[in-house]
C-alpha cells in the first residue's frame, strides 16, 4: 500500500513527497499482521530514502476488527510499532513455527557500510530481539541477507547476495532454526576457525569451487545452491573454460512448500550489472528444489513456470499452513504483561526497562576474523602484514580490505587488555525526522554516524569490597568464570533505540556495538552473556554481582552519571582499584556539540598559538578559523572543524604519506569514534593512548614525507607496504605547553603567550565529542535555523507511551486504566490526552479523561473507576507530547466484560 496522505503540504510546512509505504505483510497467529512501514517519517542515517520499521496490527480482514466508523475499505486496528530499533530499515518479516518473527535488518549504524543486511528475530510484541545471521563478512563488497523462509523440517533458508549489482539474485544458505541444547548458536569471530564451515558458492573457470567462511557462522550452516555465486560478479559459466557460453545463474525469493520442498525463482544470468540495463535482461522463472536438499546445478530443480514473456517472482504455495508445517498455526507467544511482577524496579505500567550484562571481559570484538587469537601472520594482495596491528585497523592504508574493522561491525579502538575496562556508556540513538520538502529540508547537523547520539549514562562496572585477608585493603569479587566481576544493570527508557560503548578510566571508547538495540516497556534484557561472545558459553547473569539483592541499579531515567576524577566525585563510592575516579551527575541525557562545547575550549586554551593569524602555527594546525569551508556535496562547516573532523583529503597541515587520510581517519588529528587513536587526544593527555608505542611501526621523520619513513634504529625502504604499515608518533609534548599556562611561552610571532589550562572536564569533553562522532550544528546563513533550531540539539525522539490497561482485544470488566509515559528531554504533561468513543462515569464520548488520572509511580498514571464497566466494543485514544512538541499516540480497540 502506498499512501499519499503526506503529499499535500500546508504552506510553510515540511512534508514527504514520496508518501507512506506499508510493505511486506505477514499473518501472525491470533488474528494479527506484521508489516513494515515508514509511517514515523524517519530518515535513515545512510543512503536509502526511507526508514521502514516493524509494526503489528489486527488483521483488517477480521470483521471484529472493523470499527463502526470504518472507511470504504477495512483498516487494521491496534497498530503498534515493535521495531523502534529499525532506524536503518527492516524488510521481509516472516513468522517462524515457534512464533518469532525473522526479518532483514539494515545494519548501517555508526561507521558500518550502508549495504550490510543481516537476519534478526523478534517476538511479535517487540521483545527478545536477537541475531540470526549477521553481515560480518570481511571485504570491500560484503554480502547481504534478504528473502528468507522456513522449511517443513524447521530449517531456515536465506538468500545471500551482493545487493548493489545483482538485482536481488544470489545463492541460498540453510541452517537449523536453533542449535542443540548447550551448543553455542554461532561460531567464533576468527573466520577460519573450523566452527565456521566453508560454504561453496559457484566455481572458478578451472572448475574449483568458490569458498567463503562467515565469522560468527550460525550453527550448522551449509550451502544449499552451491552453483550460485553470493558475491559480486556475474553468474559463473556452466561449462568450464567456455567463455561467453551459458551460465548457471542465480536464485532469489525462497518460499516453503509442502513435504520440505522449496519454491524459488531462478534466472540463468548473468543477473549482474548494477543499476543499468542487463544484457541479456533478467528472466526469472519459478522452480522447485526437491526436499530442501543441496543442489549442485540448476538442472536438479523442477520447472514450475517460466514463460519467456514474463519475469516471474515471489512464488507462494497456496495451501493451508498445516500442509507445510504439520501444525494449524505458529505458536502464540505470550505478550509482555508489564504488570510489575518481574522486578521491583519496574512497577506495573512502567515506560522503562532494565538492561545489563554479566561480563565485559567475555568478548569477541575483533570482527575481521583474518588473524586468529594470538596474532598469526596473514597477508593481503599488496603484501600487508596484519600481525603488528593484531587484526585491528592499521592507522592509514591503501589496502581497503585491511581497514574494515569498524566498517563491518563494532570493534576494538586500538590495543588494550581487559584490565583497561572501566565502564560502559549507554547511548540513546535519536531518529531523524525526514523533512523531505519544505523550508527546513536541508540537513542541519552532521556527525560521523549521521544520527544524534545522547549519553544516557556512563556506568562503572567494577565492584570493590573490603578484603577479609588484608585489613584496610579492598578486593574485586569474581564472576563465575573467575574474572573480576564486570556485570551491570541499568534502568533506561523503553521504545528508544540505544547502543553501548565500553570505556577506559579516561572515558575513551575501547569498543563499540555498532547496532541499534531496544527494550519494550517492562522488558528486562541481561542475557547476552558477554560482548559479541556468541561462540562461548554465556556467563549467567544470575550468578554475578549485578543480580545480587543489594546491587544498586543505575537509574538513567532520572539522572545521567558521567565519569570524572575523584576530586569531582559526587557518588561517594570507589570505582577503581586506586580510588582515583568518580562520577558526577546531570539531570538529563548528555551530549557534546562543536559550537557549544568544543569551540570555547579551543578559544580559551589553544587559539592563542594555533591561530590563522600566524604564518607558522604549531604543527601547522589552526584552531580559530571560523571561515566556512564549502565543498561540493558536503556540509558547509567552519575551517577549524573541517581540519579536525573532515579533512580526509589532507588539504591543511601536514600531508598524509599515501595521498589521503583513509579508513576511519577523519583527518590527521581525529579517528572517527576512536579517541584512543586520535592525535588530538594524545596531545591534550600528554601520552599515546592506543596501546602501541612509537617504535612499533614505521613513521616518517619529516611529517608528510614518505621518503623519511623509518623504524627505530634502522632505515626502512620507502615501499608501498611500509607506507601502509606507517602510523603517527607522539612527540612527548603535551598541549597546551606548561610554559603557555605559566605565561612564559614564546609564540610563533615572538610574543609571550598565556592561556588557561585544560581542565580534566575539558579533556573529557573533547574525548566524548570524538567518541560521539564529532557532532556539529550546520548553521545556514540567512535562514531561521541560524541558531541551530533544527540542528544537533533538536529533539526528534517521540515520547515513550504505553497503555497497559485495557489491553487490546478482550478484557475482564474494566476497573481502571493505566498509562506509562516518559521522555528524557521532558514531557509536556499538560498535553496528556485520553478520549473514549463511549460514555464513561458520566463523561460524554470524546471528553478528555486525562484529568481523572493520578500518578502512582515514576512515569505511571492510573484512573481507578468507581464501578466495573462493561464495554462491548470501545476505542480509546491516548496521546502525549514532549517539550519539543513530538507526539506519541496510542489507539486501542478493546472489549471489556462478557
Amino acid at each position: 500500500n502506498w499512501s499519499k496522505d503526506f503529499r499535500t503540504p500546508e504552506p510553510g510546512k515540511n512534508y514527504l513527497s514520496y508518501g507512506v509505504f506499508n510493505l511486506g505483510p505477514c499473518p501472525l497467529p491470533g488474528g494479527k499482521v506484521v508489516y513494515t512501514s515508514n509511517r514515523h517519517a524517519y530518515r535513515p542515517p545512510k543512503r536509502l530514502p526511507h526508514t521502514l520499521q516493524l509494526f503489528v496490527m489486527d488483521d483488517p480482514v477480521s470483521v471484529d476488527s472493523i470499527p463502526a466508523n470504518a472507511h470504504d475499505e477495512a483498516q487494521g486496528n491496534n497498530i503498534e510499532c515493535i521495531g523502534h530499533l529499525n532506524l536503518g530499515m527492516a524488510l521481509h518479516p516472516v513468522v517462524l513455527m515457534d512464533g518469532r518473527i525473522m526479518f532483514s535488518s539494515l545494519e548501517s549504524q555508526g561507521l558500518r557500510y550502508s549495504t550490510l543486511w543481516g537476519l534478526w528475530t523478534i517476538h511479535p510484541d517487540g521483545t527478545n530481539w536477537g541475531p540470526m545471521v549477521s553481515a560480518f563478512l570481511p571485504g570491500p563488497a560484503p554480502s547481504a541477507y534478504h528473502f528468507q523462509t522456513q522449511l517443513s523440517d524447521g530449517s531456515i533458508v536465506a538468500e545471500e547476495y551482493y545487493n548493489q549489482t545483482s538485482s536481488g539474485f544470489g545463492g541460498y544458505v540453510k541452517f537449523p532454526v536453533s542449535p542443540p541444547a548447550g551448543v553455542p548458536p554461532f561460531g567464533p569471530a576468527y573466520t577460519k576457525d573450523p566452527r565456521n564451515p566453508p560454504l561453496r558458492h559457484g566455481r572458478f573457470d578451472d572448475g574449483t569451487p568458490r569458498l567463503r567462511r562467515l565469522p560468527f557462522s550460525p550453527f550448522g550452516i551449509e550451502s544449499l545452491t552451491t552453483f550460485a555465486r553470493t558475491d559480486e560478479g556475474p553468474a559463473d559459466y556452466a561449462i568450464r573454460g567456455k567463455i561467453n557460453g551459458p551460465r548457471v545463474g542465480r536464485v532469489t525469493h525462497p518460499s516453503a512448500a509442502p513435504d520440505n520442498h522449496l519454491l524459488t525463482v531462478w534466472s540463468p544470468g548473468p543477473v549482474n550489472g548494477g543499476y543499468t540495463v542487463h544484457r541479456p535482461a533478467v528472466d526469472g522463472g519459478i522452480y522447485l528444489i526437491n526436499g530442501g536438499k543441496a543442489i549442485d546445478e540448476p538442472g536438479q530443480m523442477l520447472l514450475i513456470k517460466n514463460d519467456p514473456k514474463y519475469n516471474e517472482q515471489w512464488p507462494r504455495a497456496l495451501v493451508p499452513y498445516q500442509r507445510i508445517y504439520g501444525i494449524p498455526e505458529p505458536k502464540r507467544l505470550p505478550v509482555l504483561a508489564n504488570d510489575g511482577r518481574r522486578s521491583p524496579h519496574l512497577p506495573e505500567g512502567t515506560p522503562f526497562g532494565l538492561v545489563g550484562t554479566s561480563s565485559l571481559y567475555k568478548r569477541e570484538s575483533y570482527p575481521n576474523g583474518l588473524v586468529p587469537p594470538g596474532g598469526v601472520t596473514a597477508g593481503f594482495a599488496g603484501g600487508f602484514d596484519r600481525t603488528g596491528y593484531q587484526d585491528l585497523d592499521p592507522f592509514n592504508t591503501t589496502e581497503e580490505a585491511a581497514s574494515l574493522n569498524w566498517f563491518n561491525q563494532g570493534a576494538d579502538a586500538g590495543r588494550y587488555s581487559n584490565d583497561d575496562i572501566h565502564a560502559i556508556r549507554i547511548l540513546a540513538m535519536e531518529p531523524t525526522t525526514d523533512r523531505n520538502h519544505g523550508p527546513d529540508s536541508r540537513p542541519t547537523f552532521r556527525s560521523h554516524a549521521h544520527e544524534r547520539l545522547r549519553i544516557l549514562g556512563e556506568i562503572p562496572v567494577r565492584t570493590f569490597r573490603p578484603d577479609p585477608k588484608n585489613p584496610g585493603a579492598v578486593t574485586q569479587p569474581l564472576d563465575p568464570d573467575g574474572n573480576p566481576d564486570t556485570s551491570f544493570l541499568a534502568k533506561i527508557p523503553a521504545d528508544v533505540a540505544f547502543t553501548f560503548q565500553t570505556l577506559d578510566r579516561h572515558g575513551m571508547v575501547l569498543n563499540m556495538a555498532q547496532t541499534w538495540h531496544q527494550l519494550r516497556p517492562g522488558e528486562i534484557r541481561n542475557d547476552c552473556g558477554g560482548c559479541h561472545a556468541h561462540s562461548q558459553k554465556p556467563t549467567l547473569f544470575e550468578q554475578t554481582n549485578a543480580a545480587r539483592p543489594d546491587y544498586k541499579i543505575f537509574d538513567l531515567t532520572r539522572q545521567a552519571p558521567l565519569l570524572t576524577t575523584k576530586a569531582n566525585d559526587q557518588s561517594g563510592r570507589q570505582w577503581d582499584i586506586n580510588d582515583a575516579t568518580g562520577l558526577r551527575f546531570t539531570t538529563a541525557a548528555a551530549t557534546v556539540e562543536y559550537y557549544r562545547d568544543i569551540k570555547p575550549i579551543f578559544e580559551r586554551s589553544c587559539a592563542a598559538c594555533h591561530t590563522h593569524k600566524s604564518a607558522n602555527p604549531p604543527g601547522k594546525l589552526v584552531l580559530d578559523d571560523d571561515q566556512i569551508v564549502s565543498l561540493p556535496n558536503a556540509d558547509d562547516v567552519p575551517g577549524t572543524y573541517y581540519r579536525l573532523a573532515m579533512d580526509y583529503a589532507g588539504r591543511f597541515g601536514h600531508k598524509p604519506i599515501i595521498g589521503a587520510w583513509k579508513g576511519a581517519n577523519a583527518s590527521r588529528y581525529v579517528r572517527m569514534f576512536q579517541s584512543r587513536r586520535s592525535l588530538l587526544v594524545w596531545k591534550i593527555l600528554g601520552a599515546r593512548t592506543d596501546g602501541w608505542s612509537n617504535d612499533d611501526f614505521p613513521t616518517e621523520t619529516v611529517p608528510g614525507d614518505p621518503k623519511t619513513l623509518a623504524l627505530k634504529g634502522q632505515p626502512v625502504p620507502n615501499t608501498i607496504a611500509n607506507r601502509n604499515r606507517a602510523d603517527l608518533d607522539y612527540d612527548g609534548k603535551i598541549m597546551p605547553p606548561p610554559e603557555a599556562v605559566a605565561g612564559t611561552y614564546i609564540g610563533p610571532d615572538g610574543r609571550k603567550i598565556k592561556v588557561a589550562p585544560l581542565t580534566d572536564e575539558d579533556k573529557r569533553t573533547i574525548i566524548r565529542w570524538i567518541d560521539l562522532g564529532c557532532p556539529i550544528d550546520i548553521r545556514i546563513a540567512g535562514s531561521a535555523d541560524q541558531g541551530g533550531r533544527f540542528g544537533w540539539h533538536l529533539d526528534d525522539q517521540r515520547p515513550t507511551l504505553t497503555l497497559t490497561y485495557p489491553r487490546p482485544g478482550s478484557n475482564p470488566p474494566l476497573t481502571r486504566m493505566v498509562v506509562g509515559m516518559y521522555d528524557y528531554a521532558g514531557l509536556d504533561e499538560h498535553s496528556f490526552d485520553v478520549r473514549a468513543d463511549f460514555a464513561l462515569e458520566g463523561q460524554a464520548p470524546g471528553t478528555n479523561l486525562a484529568p481523572k488520572f493520578r500518578p502512582v509511580s515514576p512515569g505511571v498514571w492510573e484512573w481507578r473507576l468507581a464501578a466495573p464497566v462493561t464495554v462491548r466494543r470501545g476505542l480509546l485514544r491516548v496521546s502525549v507530547k514532549d517539550r519539543q512538541g513530538n507526539t506519541t499516540r496510542v489507539e486501542r480497540t478493546f472489549s471489556a466484560g462478557p
